[in-house]
């Protein structure tokens, strides 16, 4: 079976990549000199879009923008056809064509992505892809595109070829995963020796079979295609098509801000200047095995190191909180101005400066929503000197005050504590009087879905009946006291386990005295699900 009806044959997950946003990549593309286009007026083609669900969701977002998609797939444009329509989307067009042969017009895009297509095609196709990038960029434009990436996926490589032989008999898709996954449970339990290879292969084994799911373990680990690329010939085939290589979307994989003082030192005497030189050395130094590159117009003068002024102009927006721990630790005791705040990912981040400190707070406690930097400075003035909206005339120190936050945002950045955006997607930041579920989410439930699209965006699973009712019923018509009453009538119907294991109905009065306090905590859940209009 060949890889163009593979995706017919069984379908790809729809999923969301917050990565590969336009607002993120405006950012990211404004920090290195670009002019790069908000995402309000863009025009953004993604080739490989599945059933476009991405796309979709910026349509939604941005009425003014233009979204266009390409992907072999028959059955996967269709599904996305009939849910644009739906919809009732004009921004948005969607083809069902190889990319090779398709005609894509004279009117070049801002934003041209590609993910997970690149290393899963043959490379007269990535040709064609390069190729399209340089011919149909504007002259600020980025393009996205993700691949398998190299020295990390020698190893994930050396399982694809176990796979592909051991499979190589079989075509009907569920009979080849599941003699994949028997496969590589024999081989996890059987490799039994105590030595390195042992340990990958069992590692490598227990990964695929724990944390892939089965349509995506087949198009990507069963693939009859899987070319992974070091940093180094990715950015030679680029250049040969006349682009250059901007920066990584997932913008701290390239930070080092994990690295010991003396590694970062000795990365930085390896490289020499050389910026794919110093990318190609940290990926040995992570093992990377997958990359998000962004490239751009090989003529386009981009600025480095990142211009920390040009976030005063961004949104910040990060999953952060303060370690309140830290003050009892030796060096929270030892410093006792100094703060900590860390990232549900894991990255961390010590301030002793007040302005800084607040301006993470405020941005934690904000999030999904993003905030304006220059507002985060403006409140800070305003609060610590006794003004509104200042000047530079009027304050001295303005511009010292205005590069630390910069500076500091941009290093949390680089860290992986925060995202930024240019004017990143609007939703509720608090539930309204009459709550409405974006209207994507609404057909997605419609279309019998429990995986929904936020409004950040992001994939939300329900995995609650309550949760699932509760959303069903925001059509932006019902206040608090209509949707209990609702909610009721709906939680009825099904039954509740009891404390002896037993299941019952309960009886309306039941199910009113239980839901009464719930329902305003579900609905800022909701919220904080990015699942509401603003």
């Amino acid at each position: 079976m060949t890889a163009a009806f593979a995706y017919d044959a069984l379908q790809y997950p729809a999923l969301i990549f917050p990565q590969m946003h336009p607002s993120r990549l405006a950012a990211i593309g404004r920090l290195h000199g670009l002019a790069s286009a908000s995402p309000i007026q863009c025009r953004l083609l993604e080739v490989g879009c599945g059933d476009g669900l991405q796309l979709l969701s910026l349509a939604l977002a941005y009425p003014q923008a233009q979204f266009v998609g390409v992907d072999m797939s028959q059955t996967a444009i269709a599904r996305g056809e009939a849910m644009r329509q739906q919809l009732g989307l004009t921004n948005l067009q969607l083809h069902a064509a190889d990319v090779c042969q398709w005609e894509c017009g004279a009117t070049p895009f801002d934003y041209i992505v590609a993910h997970g297509f690149f290393s899963w095609v043959p490379a007269s196709v990535q040709d064609t892809l390069l190729a399209l990038c340089q011919r149909m960029l504007t002259a600020n434009g980025i393009a996205y595109i993700s691949y398998n990436a190299l020295p990390g996926c020698h190893l994930r490589r050396m399982m694809w070829d176990m796979l592909q032989q051991h499979t190589s008999s079989i075509n009907e898709p569920l009979q080849k995963i599941a003699q994949a996954r028997e496969f590589l449970a024999w081989l996890q339990a059987s490799v039994t020796t105590k030595t390195p290879y042992a340990d990958v292969v069992r590692h490598e084994a227990q990964d695929l079979l724990e944390k892939t799911e089965s349509a995506v373990f087949y198009h990507d680990d069963l693939a009859e295609l899987n070319l992974p690329y070091s940093i180094t010939d990715f950015a030679a085939r680029a250049h040969t098509h006349g682009l250059g290589f901007l920066a990584e979307a997932e913008y701290h994989d390239s930070s080092g801000a994990s690295l010991p003082d003396h590694t970062a030192a000795s990365l930085a005497q390896l490289a020499a200047g050389d910026v794919i030189r110093r990318e190609q050395y940290l990926d040995y130094l992570k093992g990377r095995r997958f990359r998000q590159t962004l490239l751009c117009r090989q003529e386009v003068a981009i600025v480095r190191p990142a211009q920390a002024d040009a976030v005063l102009q961004m949104q910040a927006t990060g999953h952060l909180y303060e370690d309140a721990a830290f003050a009892d630790t030796d060096i929270g005791k030892a410093h006792p101005g100094l703060r900590r705040f860390c990232a549900s990912g894991g990255a961390a981040l010590t301030t002793p400066n007040t302005l800084v400190a607040s301006a993470l707070t405020a941005i934690g406690n904000a999030f999904p929503c993003a905030l304006s930097v220059d507002t985060l400075l403006q409140q800070h003035l305003a609060t610590t000197q006794g003004g509104g909206n200042l000047h530079e005339n009027q304050h001295e120190n303005l511009q010292e005050i205005r590069g630390t936050l910069c500076k500091a945002l941009l290093i949390a950045f680089e860290y992986g504590l925060l995202t930024l955006h240019i004017d990143a997607p609007a939703f509720a930041n608090s539930p309204s009087e009459y709550p409405c579920l974006n209207p994507l989410s609404r057909v997605q439930l419609e279309n019998g879905q429990d995986m929904l699209t936020s409004l950040r965006p992001s994939m939300v699973r329900l995995d609650s009946q309550l949760g699932l009712e509760l959303v069903k019923l925001l059509n932006g018509k019902r206040d608090r006291i209509a949707l209990l009453q609702a909610l009721v009538e709906r939680m009825q119907a099904f039954p509740v386990v009891g404390a002896d294991g037993k299941e019952s109905i309960q009886t309306s009065a039941w199910w009113q005295d239980h839901l009464a306090g719930q329902l305003e905590s579900g609905l800022q859940l909701a919220c904080k699900m990015a699942l509401l209009d603003a």
